[in-house]
């Protein structure tokens, strides 16, 4: 009965470890989507504006 660790460890760890990846992951999709969103809206807000001055 000298096993180097329990299963049921190894099994915790790696879903914690896949939870953080899966965490992290969406974290940075969300960051990323804002940029985009962002610097779209900014684009759009400064073509508003030429529109506006332009007439």
């Amino acid at each position: 009965m000298t096993m180097p660790r329990p299963p049921r460890r190894t099994e915790a760890y790696r879903w914690a470890v896949g939870r953080g990846m899966l965490v992290c992951a969406l974290a940075w999709g969300l960051v990323e989507l804002l940029a985009l969103q962002r610097s779209r809206f900014q684009q759009w807000r400064q073509r508003q504006q030429t529109a506006i001055h332009h007439h």
